[in-house]
């Protein structure tokens, strides 16, 4: 491979922080080993890492959007927005 693979590690950050820790944490380890790995020279396991980290990257986003979503329609339900 001779092009460097994203690292994904700011939006990784952001889902971790906003979106839903458990996963987020994840996708920031596999961007982390992906930008060490690059550093390193070693293009091929951080093109994996880089896949790894994409992934867990969209699953954060992707479950914490359900969540939130999920919590909305309960409060809709208990009337909580209501006047």
């Amino acid at each position: 491979m001779t092009t460097t693979s994203k690292t994904y590690l700011f939006p990784a950050v952001v889902g971790a922080a906003l979106f839903f820790l458990p996963l987020g944490v994840v996708a920031v380890v596999f961007a982390l080993r992906t930008r060490h790995l690059i550093e390193h020279n070693d293009l091929e396991r951080a093109a994996a890492a880089s896949r790894m980290a994409r992934r867990f990257m969209i699953l954060t986003f992707f479950a914490g959007g359900l969540i939130y979503l999920l919590l909305i329609l309960a409060f809709l339900a208990l009337g909580a927005f209501s006047s």
